[in-house]
Parts: structure tokens; sequence; C-alpha cells
């Protein structure tokens, strides 16, 4: 039985929903306006909610991706393709949690945050998966509505206040998943290529997809330092985004330099902490709000 659960946590990409999870936690924070035990259970409900749907929708997008995955040498050992689960197994996987992630928000009157949750699963596993995965380079952008929607998942779980917050932290979102996608891409566009999966770094030119990341890592930055400009938060974020940005200019410019496996996969494993600290930054300073 426990070998089994392995499996399925292993089949719904714990590598990927982890930071979901972390950003639709971060939502809830920093609604929070008072740590009562009523708002820590609001928190544990978003927290729920998000890892179910998270867990349904990636389950979804394997069983769409099969074909695919069983081609790309990366790819190719997850359950479904080597057999450790069943195509109906994996279909009642992700239609089931997908389903819970949605009655768990309507079931405690939370209607927008289930909405946001509806949308995301839709446009994860219809949009972007189905539709446009094999169809589109630029199909990581409208897929990363999906991406972002679990902030605020979080924030409407706990608050209906409206804020500048969570929507700076949503684009936030929108722009880290086109240069994390894509850098890694970069690196296995060979495997892209032989799915006939149009990935940007597979249709477009060396030079052309390191510029293309490149700029989105600008902007990545612009957007981090927007709820200092907004005056949400104090200098104090501001500084610390400088100096954790810093090293995204750098492998951007060596990126654009000298365009290669190398270069790109700086640059993905660099964005994943990146995303995760600016999050934490926001949360932590929330919380000390509540005290202070």
């Amino acid at each position: 039985m426990l070998e089994r659960l392995k499996i399925y946590i292993e089949y719904s990409k714990p590598k990927v929903w982890w930071l979901l999870v972390f950003t639709g936690l971060t939502g809830a924070v920093i609604a929070t306006t008072e740590l009562t035990e009523f708002n820590i259970i609001l928190i544990l409900i978003a927290v729920i909610s998000v890892t179910l749907g998270s867990m349904g929708a990636e389950g979804l997008t394997n069983y769409i991706d099969l074909n695919m995955d069983s081609i790309m040498s990366r790819t190719k050992k997850r359950p479904l393709p080597r057999g450790s689960i069943t195509k109906k197994n994996a279909l009642i996987f992700g239609y089931s949690l997908s389903f819970f992630s949605v009655i768990i928000l309507l079931a405690f009157g939370k209607y927008i945050a289930s909405v946001f949750m509806a949308a995301g699963i839709f446009d994860n596993v219809f949009i972007y998966s189905y539709l446009l995965k094999k169809r589109s380079p630029y199909s990581i952008i409208y897929g990363g509505f999906s991406g972002a929607f679990p902030v605020l998942i979080g924030w409407y779980t706990l608050t209906l206040r409206f804020s500048w917050l969570p929507w700076i932290l949503f684009l936030l979102v929108m722009f880290w998943i086109p240069v994390h996608v894509w850098s890694l891409a970069y690196r296995y566009r060979d495997d892209y290529k032989n799915a006939n999966v149009p990935m940007l770094p597979v249709v477009y030119s060396d030079k052309k997809t390191a510029v293309a990341i490149s700029i989105a890592s600008l902007l990545l930055i612009a957007v981090s330092v927007m709820p200092y400009l907004f005056g949400i938060f104090n200098i104090i974020y501001l500084i610390m985004v400088i100096i954790l940005s810093v090293p995204i200019v750098i492998f951007s410019i060596k990126f654009i330099n000298k365009p290669d496996g190398n270069s790109s996969f700086r640059l993905f494993v660099y964005t994943a902490p990146y995303l995760t600290l600016i999050f934490l930054i926001a949360a932590v300073i929330n919380f000390l709000k509540l005290f202070f």
C-alpha cells in the first residue's frame, strides 16, 4: 500500500506542485490580519485544496502527455510511461483530486477561490496541455495562468478585501514561469524536438531564445520590485530583491553572450529559489506586521 502511494505521489510530480502549494500558502498568509484559530483553519483549507488541485491537474496532464513522455529521455521513466499506473487509474486519480479541490472550497463558502481553482485546472489541463503544448511555442505563456492562480486562491480563501499585493505576486509567477520552463526546455530541446513539441527553444535560434528568456528575466525582476513601488513594502524589501536579482542579470547576460545548455540550466536552477525567497520575504514581512 505504501509503495502504491509513493508511485501516485511520484506520478503527481511533487517537484512541480510543492512550489504551487507554497505560493498558495503565501497568498493565505499575506491575507491574514489576525492569527486566530479560524484563520489558521482557513490557511489549512487553502493549502489542502491547492495541494489536491495541483496533484490532480498534474495527473491529468501526465495522461495527456503520455505519448510525448514515452519518447523523451527526461520523462520516459515516469510512472505512466513505465507502466506503474494504468491509464484508467491515472484518469481516476486526476479527476478525483481535481474535483475535491474545488468542492472543499465550495463547502466552506470560498466561491471566488473555487472559481480560480477551477480556472487553473482548466487552463493547465485543457488550454495548455491539450490544446497548445504541441501546437504553439508560446503555450507556456497561456499555461502560466494556472501556475499563478494558487496565490489568489490562498488570498481569497482568507479574505474578500482588495489589495494589489496578491495580484502583483500573481504577475510575478506569470513572468517567472516562461523563464523557468524555457531555460529548462533549452537544455533538453533535442528531446522536445524528437517528441514534436514546438517549445520556443525548438522553434527559434539559440540567440533569439536566449534574448527572449533574458527579457522575461528582466521583466521578472521589474515585477519583483513593484510591492515597493506601490508602497506595500519598505526599502528593506527593495534591497533584498535587488540582492537576489543580481545573479539573474549575470546569468542572463552570460546566456545571451554564450547560448548553451549550461548557461540556460544555471538560469533554470536559480529561478526556483528566487521565486521561493521573494514569496518567503513577503510572507515574513506580513507575519511580522501581526505582532509589531
